[in-house]
């Protein structure tokens, strides 16, 4: 059932648990994966393994910062690809943070929501397209005035 699940677009949070660039990640379980999600410095959402790929540290304790997620215990940087874009102990000649990357997926921000897709890149479906989705939670107007 996970993998008929994952052939999915699944709302997995709302844009205002994340909602400025460089705020504290958040921890988001899917379809039994820990996974941590956060914005970076350009806005751009990454949903990824929650643990370094370094000692399995919780990189809900890392630190958001120019454009990347930064490990608390020994400084390894993820962006929101989930791909390692620094590693303080190398050079950056040496090319190692390139081998290093831990799972990412998909997402999009449609309807103040987070969706994220977790299946195979080729069998992606088209995007969610419900009305809800596609207008802001900012835009939508209460059915009943308080006053």
């Amino acid at each position: 059932m996970g993998t008929l699940m994952r052939r999915y677009w699944i709302p997995a949070l709302l844009s205002s648990e994340i909602a400025e660039p460089d705020c504290p990640p958040i921890r988001v379980k899917l379809l039994g994966e820990r996974l941590i999600a956060f914005r970076d410095s350009q806005g751009r959402v990454g949903v990824m393994d929650e643990f370094c790929a370094h000692r399995g540290v919780s990189l809900w304790f890392g630190r958001n910062e120019e454009n990347g997620l930064r490990c608390s215990y020994h400084g390894w940087k993820y962006d929101v690809t989930g791909q390692c874009i620094e590693v303080p102990s190398e050079p950056v000649e040496s090319g190692f943070c390139k081998k290093i990357k831990l799972a990412a997926y998909d997402c999009i921000e449609r309807g103040d929501v987070i969706w994220i897709y977790m299946g195979p890149p080729a069998d992606k479906p088209p995007l969610p397209n419900f009305e809800w989705a596609t207008v802001l939670n900012s835009l939508a107007r209460p059915m009943f005035d308080s006053k």
